[in-house]
């Protein structure tokens, strides 16, 4: 086997994208949920409260957008990883052909 296709397996088999996605999706829960106790502390006037509720808003936002840049690097790097297999592949292939032709 060659070397590009162990590194492509090695990082499908850690499942980076999936991983990602679920914490991506669990601080999309816990944004909605914030946002309905935000709507609730404007409504019961308790300005504290809504502040504190911001902040935490903000930082989900941060860590949200830092993981939507962490997923496209490994998806960039899936894609380089594919390139760099086809193109040995087809080195590999071409080097069968010109030994086949001596």
């Amino acid at each position: 086997m060659n070397y590009s296709k162990q590194v492509q397996e090695t990082v499908e088999f850690a499942d980076l994208v999936n991983k990602i996605q679920s914490l991506l999706d669990y601080l999309g829960l816990e944004t909605s949920e914030l946002e309905d106790e935000r709507e609730h502390a404007v409504k019961t006037n308790q300005p504290v409260y809504h502040q504190a509720i911001n902040n935490n808003i903000k930082q989900i936002y941060v860590t949200t957008s830092t993981l939507l840049a962490i997923r496209n690097d490994i998806e960039s790097m899936h894609d380089d990883i594919q390139r760099h297999i086809n193109k040995e592949k087809k080195a590999l292939s071409q080097a069968g052909k010109q030994n086949d032709n001596a």
